[in-house]
């Protein structure tokens, strides 16, 4: 495989990562949905549910008064051939339940927790889509 084939796949599966968590901390599960294979699944805890209906009932679980903001990093895209790839990366998750100010900011605080994302993408005729996601929590903040 060629490198800049190699490079446009690492970028289309690490704009998969970072759309799905843009799209969870607004609320925008029509374009989330889109993101994935029609026999999709996803893991979180131990929790897992299979397929876009199973996707759309854990997103529209989600609760819409809690603010959210997943910051990506150390992401990581491992190529298996021209039509699939796995990746990694760390998420730091910071959330706010509550009012926000006159401008409309949270209360900047500590972050809520540090998860893991690994995925499996699939290249469709259309281009590349997330095939699995599971979350797995590495750090959770205690109660002071």
């Amino acid at each position: 495989m060629e490198t800049i084939d190699r490079l446009a796949i690492e970028s289309d599966c690490t704009k998969l990562m970072k759309t799905f968590s843009l799209c969870t901390d607004t609320f925008d599960y029509d374009r989330a949905l889109g993101l994935f294979v029609p026999d999709c699944t996803f893991q979180r805890a131990d929790e897992t549910f299979e397929g876009i209906e199973g996707l759309k009932f854990v997103l529209n679980r989600r609760n819409p008064e809690r603010l959210t903001r997943h910051v990506l990093s150390n992401i990581l895209i491992d190529i298996k051939d021209e039509n699939t790839a796995t990746g990694q990366a760390y998420a730091l998750v910071f959330g706010h339940a509550g009012p926000l100010s006159a401008t409309g900011e949270a209360p900047l605080v500590s972050p809520d927790s540090l998860v893991i994302f690994n995925g499996s993408f699939t290249r469709m005729e259309d281009g590349w889509r997330i095939k699995r996601w599971q979350i797995g929590l590495s750090f959770r903040k205690v109660a002071a």
